[in-house]
């Protein structure tokens, strides 16, 4: 059997590749190549597979990254006939001794070709397009409960949010964990706020939410976790205002009755941190966002132009806002 993987879900798809490895090789000596279609073109791939039997191994899976020339995307440079030709015929011999699987990162699949279609009737597809709340929530669930751990559906929430919508981050947060409260098996949301620190992303919209709200509380909270982890006032400012450049965009897109996975699409990011957004957003209009991106220029201006104190100047911006 081969196999085409696709989609945004790159841990995902690392995972299905481990399962088929050792699922085709069990206990015996892995024989594995891996080609990559933008950097050693579809000849070499088809010249690997050519050598069926020739080496030492007896069996091996071929591993075809950024196989692109399955994706939809125009730009994506697509095969000749006389080499799609040539891996299907290879295809259809049948060599058991010899799996091969195409990898693409695209999650919208050329459905119309060759390749696809004859896949699709005599292999198998598998499509790992980006995971979204419900069924992050769902795999956080089932994976505690496969590992035999309890965990309240609060700190389900409370995980997908400090991991982000991030798989790979789940899973490593979640070993953490495990290994946390391996004596009774039981997670809370007060062994996730201990044993799963934020990142400094995650420290830079706290703060950014806090000062579009102006919960003077909630700003230095934010502000004394970033300064203790020696982050400058510069980098602050810069990431502040990239952040109020994010929330003048989403508002803007939102007026235009567009869906949370639309802007998130337009402006390529992840669409959790868009339903995010706007949710500190409501109530919100762009005249604030504006209002406070200009305080943020003339911050940047003083400290860059004078010799006032920039953690002095940057402390008394958060007291003024």
């Amino acid at each position: 059997m081969n196999f085409i993987l696709y989609g945004k879900e790159e841990f995902l798809i690392n995972k299905q590749i481990n399962k088929l490895i050792s699922n085709f090789f069990k206990d015996e000596e892995k024989n594995i190549i891996k080609l990559n279609y933008l950097e050693d073109g579809f000849n070499k791939f088809l010249d690997e597979l050519a050598q069926t039997g020739l080496s030492f191994f007896s069996k091996k899976i071929v591993l075809f990254y950024d196989s692109d020339f399955l994706s939809v995307d125009k730009e994506n440079k697509k095969l000749v006939q006389k080499e799609v030709d040539e891996f299907l015929s290879f295809l259809k011999n049948k060599v058991e001794d010899v799996m091969v699987v195409l990898i693409t990162n695209n999650d919208r699949l050329l459905t119309k070709s060759k390749i696809a279609k004859y896949f699709e009737e005599n292999e198998k597809i598998y499509p790992f397009k980006q995971v979204n709340k419900p069924t992050f929530i769902d795999y956080i669930a089932k994976f505690f409960a496969a590992k035999k751990y309890s965990i309240s559906l609060e700190a389900i929430n409370l995980l997908y949010e400090y991991v982000n919508n991030d798989l790979f981050t789940f899973e490593n947060e979640a070993n953490k964990l495990m290994l946390f409260k391996m004596e009774n098996h039981e997670i809370n949301v007060e062994d996730i706020k201990k044993i799963s620190a934020k990142t400094i992303d995650d420290n830079f919209f706290e703060l950014s939410d806090a000062i579009l709200k102006n919960n003077k509380k909630l700003i230095f909270d934010a502000y004394n976790n970033l300064k203790v982890k020696n982050v400058e006032p510069v980098r602050l400012i810069n990431a502040l205002t990239t952040n109020f450049i994010f929330y003048d965009q989403i508002l803007f897109l939102k007026s235009l009755k567009k869906s949370d996975d639309e802007i998130a699409n337009t402006l390529n990011v992840n669409p959790f941190r868009v339903t995010i957004s706007l949710r500190n957003l409501k109530g919100f209009n762009n005249k604030i966002v504006l209002t406070i991106f200009d305080k943020l220029y003339l911050l940047d201006k003083s400290i860059k132009t004078s010799e006032v104190d920039r953690f002095f100047a940057f402390e008394m911006f958060l007291l003024n806002i």
